[in-house]
């Protein structure tokens, strides 16, 4: 079976794979650059395990606003610091947000609110397929029913459905003729 690395995509070619354009939904992300004292960080995720190195930026999902014992049992993944650049800016602070409880434990904690720009390439799988990301150790297998995305740099990354449908939506256009490529 096929692993699925990065590399330059056009969007036809996504396309005709079966992937989509989906915007992200605009909602707070609370993250924090790693520190070189607690790098490399290895994050376990439900079929992966992801490692972060110092100058990552962790991002954390409270969406659930439970507060939690520590920074780390909150849901959490990597984002290597160029792309975080090219892909997330800080919250605006004109637009409405007051932190649940999670949000302020993670404030208090170092993280600082931001919001996703990027959309992603993306589609649902119906039968298990073999990815790399930038951040996984090895190839891993995902699950049917989990969502593969591909992002800005042709990287590609997954995530379950309910972290998808949270995240992203539909985009009401799609085009074909751009390239999604790892020297951007």
């Amino acid at each position: 079976m096929e692993i699925l690395k990065q590399r330059e995509w056009t969007d036809a070619e996504l396309y005709k794979q079966g992937f989509r354009r989906y915007e992200r939904k605009k909602t707070v992300v609370l993250a924090r650059e790693l520190p070189a004292a607690e790098a490399p960080k290895r994050i376990k995720t439900t079929w992966d395990t992801l490692v972060a190195h110092a100058g990552y930026m962790i991002c954390y999902d409270v969406s659930d606003g439970k507060k939690h014992s520590s920074i780390d049992s909150y849901n959490h993944w990597p984002v290597e610091p160029g792309i975080f650049l090219k892909t997330y800016r800080k919250w605006e602070y004109t637009t409405p947000w007051t932190p649940n409880p999670a949000e302020q434990h993670l404030l208090e904690s170092g993280c600082k609110p931001y919001f996703k720009v990027a959309g992603v390439w993306a589609k649902k799988l119906r039968r298990p397929h073999w990815i790399i990301s930038r951040e996984s150790v090895e190839p891993v297998l995902v699950p049917p029913g989990a969502w593969i995305a591909i992002g800005i740099e042709g990287e590609p990354f997954s995530m379950s459905a309910a972290q998808f449908t949270a995240r992203y939506e539909r985009s009401a256009t799609t085009t074909r003729s751009r390239t999604v490529s790892a020297s951007q």
